[in-house]
């Protein structure tokens, strides 16, 4: 893996503790919204949802730990508005796609096939168009450090759902998503961080359709 401008900032966020990594525990830690935030993250927030709403699209390399369990890997990412493509090259020959509060992971080494429900998954909120944190969602944190922020998620009814941590490079007020953390109902933890990221260029939505099996 090249190391990138990105690089420091993705080993400082891998290291941050979750907020309310606890799903169970978020009663009280969250009410909808992020009206109770104060008036500077309240700012930011709203410029993260503009960000994602104006994002055509992202590609990046990644570099994975905890999804699925404690499996790592790295790929290829793939992200246009409403879904998202991994293709993995460690190991060999696993893909992820996801649409429509659904997610399929194609294993072709084993040909087996799993599907999950992004309806009440953290990872779901990423995929939700327009994206809003102010329906159906709680901002549960907004973390600075020098030239990155973290917002972190939860859903607003249920947080013990499972809770979403989307991290940002802030660069002279420009924004990229270098990383996810997140942490589901049964308290599986998974984390991503993009390197050599690039926003924007054409992308084929052909290569978001579910494979056959």
């Amino acid at each position: 893996m090249r190391v990138t401008r990105y690089a420091k900032f993705l080993s400082v966020f891998l290291s941050v503790a979750i907020p309310c990594t606890a799903p169970l525990l978020l009663v009280g830690c969250a009410t909808r919204g992020y009206s109770e935030l104060s008036a500077g993250k309240q700012a930011d927030v709203k410029r993260i949802e503009s960000y994602l709403n104006n994002l055509q699209s992202l590609q990046a390399g990644f570099a994975q730990n905890g999804f699925g369990g404690n499996q790592q890997g790295d790929g290829h990412f793939t992200y246009i508005p409403g879904a998202l493509r991994m293709d993995y090259e460690i190991p060999m020959g696993r893909l992820v796609v996801a649409h429509d509060e659904k997610l399929m992971l194609i294993d072709r080494s084993s040909e087996s096939v799993t599907q999950l429900s992004l309806k009440k998954n953290p990872l779901g909120y990423l995929l939700r168009r327009p994206i809003s944190f102010s329906k159906e969602v709680q901002v549960t944190d907004v973390r600075y450090g020098s030239e990155y922020i973290q917002l972190s998620l939860a859903q607003a009814d249920n947080p013990s759902q499972g809770l979403l941590t989307l991290q940002f490079s802030d660069i002279q007020g420009k924004l990229t998503l270098v990383g996810l953390k997140g942490v589901d109902a049964q308290r599986h933890r998974f984390g991503l961080a993009f390197f050599e990221v690039k926003e924007n260029l054409p992308v084929s939505k052909e290569i978001f359709t579910f494979p056959a099996h």
